[in-house]
């Protein structure tokens, strides 16, 4: 695929990164010398310098035909901008990234597909929401849902003694007949390789794995694995951030009691005024004295 990133900050560059190490096409675009340099440097794509909205640029970098643009620069703007210009050029699929999230729950009312924008996506967001899935699933280390959680993806660490160690695959489908939760992923311990499970695949002590299982596999999961759900209500979260106020603000709708640290006076009344149901702090969250006087020690997480 011929794919355009516009943008090479820490997404951008991640995403070219990854791309290009599926030996996709790649063409980086960013105003910074030294993002593109470094870039240039690292990895083996393209890098155009220039505004991402130029017509000029965008024609230097093919986009006529291109596979998909994705614009993830720091600015909204120049991200919707550029999808609309790339869309009307003619490239085939489009991504903007956005920080005002109105803009993804109201993508039914504005039809931003019709205006030339294929896909919306909110890093912040994302992160936020992952969390959130993170704190309800606390025996895990990564959590996913598809399709508002008719299907969940779950990371778990396998403990010794868990019922299916020194088993295969197989072995443990046979033993354990009518389970709700397939292997997908599993990382053995002490490598960074990642194996996809086939039959004769032998669970190891120590292993991380990756499951795909519905809401009733997850107990099962719970239960097979010895891990504990840990019931979380007191949530202390450091940072007033566009990540940290969205976490505050969805953890408060779900009724966690919320406490934030935030260093910015001003940006701490803010999010007082939004946040009624959050305590926000102004303070400096590396000041243990502070921590102290917060109960830290009494909060289920911290963030």
């Amino acid at each position: 695929m011929r794919i355009i990133i516009a943008g090479a900050g820490e997404v951008g560059f991640h995403l070219a990164k990854l791309l290009s190490y599926e030996s996709q096409n790649i063409t980086l675009i960013d105003s910074n010398k030294e993002s593109l340099t470094y870039a240039d440097n690292h990895l083996d794509i393209k890098v155009l310098k220039g505004d991402a909205t130029s017509i000029s640029i965008l024609r230097e970098a093919k986009v006529d035909s291109s596979d998909l643009v994705i614009g993830v620069t720091s600015s909204e703007t120049t991200n919707i901008t550029l999808c609309l210009l790339a869309k009307q050029m003619g490239c085939k699929k489009t991504i903007a990234r956005i920080s005002n999230i109105e803009f993804i729950d109201n993508k039914e009312l504005i039809r931003f597909s019709e205006m030339g924008i294929d896909e919306l996506i909110s890093p912040e967001e994302l992160a936020a929401t992952e969390i959130q899935l993170l704190l309800n699933q606390s025996a895990f280390f990564d959590t996913y849902e598809f399709e508002a959680g008719a299907l969940i993806m779950v990371g778990v660490t396998l403990p010794t003694g868990a019922p299916f160690i020194g088993k295969s695959v197989k072995d443990a489908a046979n033993i354990f007949p009518g389970l709700h939760f397939m292997p997908i992923a599993m990382q053995r311990f002490g490598t960074q390789f990642t194996l996809i499970p086939r039959g004769d695949t032998v669970f190891k002590d120590k292993d991380q794995v990756y499951f795909v299982t519905d809401k009733e596999g997850v107990d099962e999961l719970y239960k097979l694995t010895g891990k504990t759900k840990e019931d979380i209500k007191n949530v202390m979260i450091l940072g007033g951030s566009k990540v940290g106020f969205n976490t505050a603000r969805d953890l408060c709708a779900k009724k966690f009691n919320v406490k934030l640290i935030e260093k910015n006076k001003e940006k701490a009344f803010d999010i007082s005024d939004r946040l009624p149901n959050v305590l926000v702090i102004n303070g400096d969250g590396r000041n243990v004295e502070l921590l102290d006087e917060e109960s830290l020690e009494s909060m289920d997480a911290f963030i």
